[in-house]
């Protein structure tokens, strides 16, 4: 597609990078308006801030530390051509589900030490996840990362930006726009989390639904993604491993939940 949408001198600015700003920009815009309604006790303009900036921080930190270690073996032969690579392709290879995951341990971290209410701040914070999620996948797919597999679909993809980061042989070959796909469902999961996060709700079940979409979601798309996975544990990629982790662990919360509601 386009990797780069401008390029001036030495400086380019690359489609991805605009995109990944983008949706934390638009994440902080649908949140901001919202927060003196939240009624979060200690959630203070300062504080919502630099929760938000330890959440992208940790995002950025942990998606590139996963894709790192599941990738490892495709980034060269010695350790030196490892690095290189690394630090050449600094601005693309993340794993969201890392960086999700470091994130969340941040903010934890820093709610904590801040003395905010865990379940509701988490509530009323994730729902602005899918939304920059889905401007970020709009940026894998002008920068042709995370491509899909060979498909003879109508709308099947061809990229053929010599500069985009699809496999060689995969140029010009119908693929999947599994990148489209995630954006289309990550904005349709912020809709859904959006009008749940309007009702009446038990504290924790905005996150716990997120996760449990998430997970099912993606599981689902890992199948149809053509860029190498990582090492497999019974045919699934790592990126499914822990979907079925993360998923096991909502599904459990989210009875725990229920049951509180009953008995309590």
């Amino acid at each position: 597609m386009h990797p780069v949408l401008l390029h001036i001198g030495n400086f380019e600015l690359a489609s991805y990078g605009l995109m990944t700003a983008l949706g934390y920009v638009c994440a902080s815009w649908y949140l901001v308006p919202r927060l003196k309604n939240a009624h979060i006790k200690g959630l203070t303009q300062d504080t919502f801030w630099n929760l938000l900036f330890i959440v992208f921080l940790g995002a950025i930190i942990g998606g590139k530390l996963l894709f790192i270690i599941v990738s490892w073996p495709e980034l060269g032969t010695t350790f030196a051509e490892k690095l290189t690579t690394i630090i050449h392709d600094i601005r693309y290879g993340f794993v969201f589900l890392g960086g999700l995951i470091v994130a969340v341990c941040g903010a934890l971290w820093y709610m904590r030490r801040k003395q905010l209410p865990l379940l509701k701040t988490s509530d009323f914070l994730i729902v602005g996840v899918p939304l920059g999620h889905a401007l970020g996948r709009i940026g894998c797919f002008l920068a042709g990362c995370c491509y899909g597999k060979p498909t003879t679909l109508p709308w099947g993809v061809r990229f053929t930006d010599p500069h985009a980061l699809v496999a060689p042989e995969l140029m010009n070959i119908p693929l999947h726009p599994t990148q489209l796909y995630e954006a289309g469902l990550n904005f349709l999961l912020f809709l859904l989390l959006h009008y749940a996060s309007q009702k009446p709700h038990k504290e924790g079940k905005i996150l716990v639904l997120y996760v449990l979409c998430y997970a099912v979601m993606r599981f689902g798309i890992e199948f149809l993604r053509g860029d190498f996975r990582g090492g497999f544990l019974l045919g699934m990629s790592p990126s499914q491993v822990i979907c079925l982790c993360i998923a096991g662990i909502a599904i459990w919360i989210w009875v725990k939940c229920l049951r509180e509601a009953t008995h309590g």
